[in-house]
């Protein structure tokens, strides 16, 4: 029995063990993919993310690699950063907050290059923006017209997997999270000259998202790149030199801005861990990254942001020393409570009979007052309870209770040491006694 009776909870402890283990694999897992983080994420290891580009920059020693996970607006450029805002959603209405457009300035003014690319657009012409998704926000694409013909349309690939983010509604959230954020609004047509529009043209198999490639002309840079979106830039200031056309459409941009760069790609694809693996482009990667040596990777559009909490703070500020001052006191507090610093006296060391068995109730009452009640004290306090309890009874004189406090009066004068408890009780019984104490 003795031997079931330890097996069962070491077998209930074991299991317990095993479970905890179990699930905080399944986290760890979860975090390594990344697939909780949003497409485009540098966070991201599969298809949808961009972490293949990050890790690959931080075995470079010259480069400065950090990702941000606060508010733009805290963000103090050096004059060689080069900013990755990678996957932003496109509005039809080509706006921007004002507070973003004044850290791009600032980035731009400090002589930095600004690296931003859209998420996939897959949507028919002649639609209003947001009408080729259903109602959870995957795209409707439609079939190709009667009137298009097999030599307009650019050649078709199979779909990538990085085209639809994890979680199909993302982009709409993101899109209406965009719309519902108090402020000012920048239009991009005033601010950069530039706009969004959707190719009319854009061919759709199986509906499916389009893979179609974006041709370029320079000499320095790839000359067809894969392109999974049928968004393009329309040019309303001649500073903007077209890097990368779909159909004769601008689809990646590049514009020299109060001594900086901005750099504008309508998909973000090629960016992607996807086309790391499978159509790696290292000349186009190289150029976008300018010749500077700090990147930034921004997080927090993708509403993955860092708070300061109490241990953060006390790390910044360096309060590593009086947080072990305060350990060092809980640890001094619980030894005090624990153990005497200074020898009691002999009549105040527990005894034998300071502990409580588990044999009756009596013996346990009896041990709490041993323990509670100093040896010196027991006649005084039995006294007073006595008293307390009989006041109202008839039985007692009166005269018995004046008998009883000289006695206990007499008993307080006596030193601790020479107090004798016992005898005081017996003289207390005889003198009631002899005075006829009862009635």
């Amino acid at each position: 029995m003795q031997l079931n009776s330890a097996i069962r909870p070491a077998a209930l402890t074991l299991l317990l063990a095993a479970l905890l283990i179990g699930v905080v694999h399944l986290f760890i897992l979860r975090f390594q993919d990344g697939d909780i983080y949003p497409a485009y994420s540098s966070l991201r290891s599969d298809p949808l993310g961009t972490k293949a580009l990050y890790e690959s920059l931080a075995r470079f020693e010259h480069i400065t690699l950090q990702r941000n996970y606060h508010m733009p607006s805290s963000l103090k450029f050096e004059p060689d950063t080069t900013l990755f805002y990678i996957g932003a959603p496109a509005a039809e209405e080509d706006l921007i907050p004002q507070e973003l457009s004044e850290v791009f300035d600032r980035l731009t003014r400090s002589g930095g290059r600004l690296v931003l690319s859209f998420l996939p657009v897959s949507q028919k012409a002649g639609r209003r923006w947001g009408e080729g998704r259903d109602a959870v926000g995957e795209c409707k694409n439609d079939g190709p017209s009667e009137n298009d013909s097999e030599d307009q349309k650019p050649a078709t690939r199979e779909p990538s997997k990085t085209l639809r983010p994890s979680d199909p509604g993302e982009v709409r959230d993101r899109r209406c999270e965009q719309d519902s954020r108090p402020g000012q609004w920048v239009a991009l047509k005033q601010y950069w000259g530039i706009g969004f529009a959707l190719n009319e043209d854009l061919p759709v198999k199986d509906d499916k998202f389009p893979v179609v490639d974006a041709v370029s002309r320079r000499r320095n840079l790839p000359g067809a790149v894969s392109w999974h979106t049928n968004l393009f830039f329309e040019l309303f200031d001649d500073s903007w030199q077209t890097l990368y056309t779909v159909a004769g459409n601008p689809v990646v941009v590049e514009r020299t801005m109060a001594g900086g760069t901005i750099v504008l790609c309508a998909d973000s694809f090629f960016i992607s861990n996807e086309a790391l693996r499978c159509e790696r482009h290292p000349q186009l990667l190289v150029w976008l990254l300018g010749s500077h040596s700090n990147i930034i990777f921004d997080e927090s559009h993708f509403g993955i942001n860092r708070y300061p909490g109490v241990a953060n703070l006390m790390r910044h500020y360096r309060l590593h020393g009086v947080l072990a001052a305060l350990g060092v006191v809980a640890i001094l507090f619980v030894w005090n409570r624990a153990a005497y610093f200074v020898p009691p006296r002999k009549d105040e060391m527990p005894t034998a009979v300071d502990i409580v068995s588990a044999r009756n109730d009596r013996r346990g009452l009896v041990a709490l007052l041993h323990r509670n009640i100093p040896g010196s004290k027991i006649l005084q306090v039995c006294g007073q309870e006595w008293e307390r309890s009989f006041r109202e009874d008839k039985r007692i004189q009166p005269g018995a209770f004046e008998q009883v406090r000289t006695i206990l009066q007499r008993d307080s004068q006596t030193s601790p040491r020479k107090a004798d408890p016992v005898k005081g009780y017996r003289k207390i019984s005889r003198t009631i006694s002899e005075d006829k104490g009862y009635e």
